[in-house]
């Protein structure tokens, strides 16, 4: 049975992504508008951005946000 209103959700707002308005990262389909960093809301591209866990950066705030965060772990 086909479900209506379906299709894959934002990775940010949830809501449906539509073919023109899709961009997808690390497996992970946004809208062209919500896809901007977690911290500084920079818009981003596929040339721009790093991803940790699902959460999109700009390449300066996944370096102090994730790169510098687990390198400071001690074992």
């Amino acid at each position: 049975m086909p479900q209506w209103g379906g299709g894959e959700k934002c990775g940010i707002c949830a809501k449906t992504v539509y073919a023109q308005e899709k961009i997808e990262a690390g497996s992970v389909a946004f809208h062209k508008q919500c896809f901007k960093c977690s911290v500084c809301n920079m818009t981003l591209n596929r040339q721009n951005y790093a991803q940790a866990d699902k959460v999109v950066f700009c390449k300066k705030h996944y370096q102090s946000q994730v790169v510098a965060k687990n390198s400071q772990i001690v074992s």
